[in-house]
């Protein structure tokens, strides 16, 4: 087996626990946002729990986009294009893909994308996998 191969599959094998892992956390937070809470009577309480429905509202969201991210990864290792940038057709460093599994594009690529993201469609580091985590 070569090293990509097998490299590749230690990173699905993680992407594959990863996911199910926030599918999981999501479900509480499914369960959490669902509740009907009474109103506190106390006005500090009441602005505890508004941002605490926030934030779970923010980390569930945020795992959503893992997810999708996620996805897209292990259909790339299943149809063979993992580790190939989407912009030059490189083959993606192994330490990137081992930072950033889900990652589209080499380094380069993503670093001129960065610089200009208005010139690829994007709006900056909102759009990107880091803006996730």
């Amino acid at each position: 087996m070569s090293r990509v191969c097998h490299i590749h599959q230690g990173i699905e094998l993680q992407l594959r626990e990863k996911f199910r892992k926030i599918e999981e956390e999501n479900e509480s937070l499914r369960e959490i946002m669902s509740q009907n809470r009474e109103l506190e009577p106390d006005l500090a309480d009441q602005a505890c729990s508004a941002s605490s429905r926030d934030w779970n509202v923010i980390r569930y969201n945020r795992n959503v986009k893992l997810l999708k991210d996620i996805t897209v990864a292990l259909k790339a290792i299943d149809n063979d294009s993992y580790g190939i940038c989407e912009m030059c057709g490189e083959h993606i460093a192994d330490r990137r893909l081992l930072a950033i599994p889900s990652a589209l594009f080499c380094i380069e690529c993503q670093e001129m994308i960065d610089r200009l993201p208005e010139e690829f469609g994007r709006t900056g580091l909102g759009d990107g996998v880091l803006a996730a985590v």
